[in-house]
């Protein structure tokens, strides 16, 4: 059984980042799973322009390239995967391919632990993707997921990563560890925060899935919510494999909210953004 049909890997040629999206890929798809290879060649500004003989040597290279790609990564790994090229704003045609491929999942590696910054890049796509993004760290060592942390607060769309949450487990045969934090002073909030994790609990265990809460407390502010669960998250004793967040949020001008950002920031870990689907609701409080 295959979480998704058809996943895109995006490469900037990079063996490390390149490396890791494939071994994590694998456990991703069965045989008769589609897996796409893309790189875009950033297009270059008027100035560059001036100059496009150089930019047409790159294209040639790449073009070149990209096949001996293709045939290194079914010898090595033993997917067969099909190599795309495409010019132009990185994160739009990424998007646009994904709309006219009908793709599933995107799978991009980040370079986010030495200086604790994700690329400009990156951080596009998560704002805008409109299927799922994980993101992997390029010094991760993939393993398969046994343990999935899920972030819960009052956002509708904190609630929308929970179908994605039990796909994986039931994919894996992994449990499921619900996090939550109450900092609001207003009693009628907490009550709430904490009726809906619960709940979330029971309705994930209802699935047949093994699942854990983990409630904070004693919190000030969203950002210290995101602090402990980066801790959690990262602490080998609590052994997760993945945490899922929110990402394109339409509610709020394709901003994701800074606390998942903080996440992916600091992630030691794979993490799923789950883009926030349309529902006619209001993405802030139910």
């Amino acid at each position: 059984m295959s979480l998704y049909e058809k996943i895109l890997v995006i490469t900037d040629f990079n063996d490390f980042s390149l490396n890791v999206c494939l071994k994590f890929s694998k456990y991703l798809f069965h045989d008769n799973s589609k897996v796409e290879l893309l790189h875009v060649i950033e297009e270059s500004g008027f100035i560059s322009k001036l100059f496009s003989s150089r930019d047409e040597d790159l294209e040639n290279c790449v073009k070149a390239r990209l096949p001996l790609v293709g045939k290194n990564i079914n010898e090595i790994y033993g997917i067969d995967i099909k190599t795309n090229l495409r010019k132009g704003r990185i994160t739009k045609e990424i998007n646009e391919f994904c709309q006219e491929n009908e793709i599933d999942l995107v799978i991009m590696a980040t370079a986010n632990v030495s200086d604790k910054s994700i690329g400009a890049n990156t951080h596009r796509l998560i704002r805008t993707a409109t299927v799922p993004l994980l993101v992997l760290s390029v010094d991760l060592d993939p393993r398969p997921v046994k343990n999935i942390l899920i972030p819960i607060e009052l956002y509708l769309s904190s609630r929308q990563k929970v179908a994605d949450a039990v796909a994986w487990a039931k994919h894996f045969g992994a449990k499921i560890t619900i996090i939550s934090g109450v900092w609001d002073s207003d009693e009628e909030t907490k009550f709430k925060v904490k009726q809906i994790s619960n709940n979330t609990k029971e309705f994930i265990e209802t699935k047949g899935i093994e699942c854990k809460l983990v409630m904070l407390d004693r919190l000030e502010t969203g950002k210290d919510f995101a602090d402990e669960t980066i801790k959690y998250m990262n602490n080998p004793e609590n052994e997760v494999d993945i945490v899922m967040v929110m990402g394109r949020d339409e509610s709020t001008e394709f901003n994701i909210d800074s606390r998942s950002q903080d996440v992916v920031r600091y992630a030691r870990i794979p993490v799923l953004c789950v883009p926030l689907r349309k529902t006619g609701m209001n993405a802030r409080f139910l």
